[in-house]
């Protein structure tokens, strides 16, 4: 099986990684494209933003993506664990200045 890869910062304190099957990543591609190498607090909010921070989110969803609140939470990956024998296609980067 294949994944993409999002890597999202927090920066200065936190990195997560989400390896996300291919299979629901295709399904919003548009939005992690918009949301690449872009970061909450720093370039202009777009929808892709807007997305991933409602994808990864528990509460409080961004409005007008309610329907995908936490979506991408099931695919977070425990940095404990080596991210090795993975087949990855795409790699996303994005995430929030604090």
């Amino acid at each position: 099986m294949s994944h993409t890869l999002l890597v999202w910062e927090m920066v200065p304190e936190v990195t997560e990684l989400y390896l996300i099957p291919d299979t629901e990543s295709h399904l919003y591609v548009k939005y992690l494209q918009e949301a690449h190498n872009k970061f909450i607090n720093s370039n202009e909010m777009n929808d892709g933003l807007r997305f991933l921070n409602t994808a990864i989110a528990e509460t409080d969803p961004e409005k007008g993506f309610e329907e995908h609140l936490g979506i991408f939470l099931p695919f977070k990956w425990d940095l404990e664990k080596p991210l090795t024998n993975q087949f990855i296609t795409a790699v996303y980067q994005s995430g929030f200045i604090l």
